[in-house]
């Protein structure tokens, strides 16, 4: 897989969190600290969508980042996905996740009832058609089989294998021992990231998927406080994913540190120029390497000339000294 591809993968994990911190935790929280739904008949229906719609999203581009490792790792010479087919990729996992998550935000319902004798209250449910019970149960069933149990076994079998052959790989070709083992140790970096992500969805979803069944199922009955506990839970897994890139991925390390240092860097005083002369004028870009190069200039003209045949005509680009004319 090219990094483009992996990072389009990466960058649709992270739009799907950003839709469930913004559109279904706060909601949640005020459902949570007023004990009634305060926003109204849409967002009752925008809101369960989003929730499904970016599980859904984050499990089936969990899976497809998992297959396409397998097929890399496992048949290198093959020809690897495209970004353009990447890219189709990604429609189709959106266009299913929607699909599987309407009938959640079609059946959806505000009901608004007397609490007490100056105060109505409203509460968001699930409104399935008769018989509801039945519609509740099995498309809550069918959600965690199919969308949450199948998805994590292909993940874990993906990776098992993966890992197998990650770990018995021998060098190929004419490298170096130290060229070898970093290249196996960033390989292996990359598996660990992802599967960490993975472990780290699983079981914080696990919870609230068993008690969404359970309580279509009718086999418990529902607790406001355990749901919301269950839910923020579930939540939480969109705060986990930036320290795991941060923590297994150097170019997401490398990135975030070049961003706050340029959020650090003041802006530069112009130097003074002085009085233009008939010969041109240069002066050495980093001035506190002018004095330790002027001493060793002859010497590494030398050295450069003397090295040229065994570095079969490549030059080190560190040995030559940038200059920046100024007229």
């Amino acid at each position: 897989m090219t990094t483009s591809l992996f990072s389009l993968f990466i960058v649709n994990l992270a739009i799907a969190d950003i839709l469930i911190t913004l559109l279904n935790t706060p909601f949640t929280l005020v459902r949570f600290v007023n004990s009634t739904w305060v926003f109204g008949k849409g967002m009752c229906h925008i809101s369960r969508f989003v929730q499904y719609c970016s599980l859904h999203v984050c499990t089936l581009t969990l899976t497809a980042i998992a297959l396409d490792r397998r097929q890399v790792i496992l048949h290198p010479l093959k020809p690897r996905m495209s970004t353009m087919r990447g890219v189709v990729c990604i429609a189709v996992i959106w266009l299913m996740a929607t699909c599987f998550s309407l009938p959640h935000a079609i059946y959806q319902k505000l009901f608004t009832f007397v609490y007490s004798k100056d105060i109505l209250r409203s509460l968001c449910l699930p409104d399935f058609p008769e018989p509801s019970d039945l519609y509740w149960k099995y498309i809550d069933l069918a959600t965690f089989i199919l969308l949450y149990m199948l998805p994590l076994l292909i993940i874990t079998g993906a990776y098992t294998t993966v890992a197998k052959r990650l770990w018995r790989r021998n060098a190929i070709g004419d490298v170096t021992t130290k060229q070898y083992f970093a290249h196996r140790k960033k390989k292996k970096k990359t598996i660990k990231m992802l599967m960490a992500v993975v472990a780290v969805f699983a079981i914080c979803w696990f919870p609230l998927n068993c008690y969404v069944v359970l309580i279509s199922s009718q086999v418990i009955h529902t607790s406001n406080a355990l749901y919301f506990s269950f839910h923020w839970f579930a939540m939480s897994s969109t705060c986990y994913n930036p320290f795991i890139y941060c923590w297994l991925n150097d170019s997401f390390r490398a990135e975030l540190k070049y961003l706050a240092g340029m959020c650090r860097k003041t802006p530069c005083r112009a130097p003074m120029r002085s009085q233009p002369t008939t010969a041109p004028i240069h002066r050495v870009a980093w001035a506190e390497s002018h004095a330790a190069s002027s001493h060793t200039q002859a010497k590494e003209s030398h050295g450069l000339h003397s090295t040229s045949h065994t570095q079969s005509g490549k030059t080190d680009i560190l040995s030559v000294e940038p200059i920046v004319a100024v007229s």
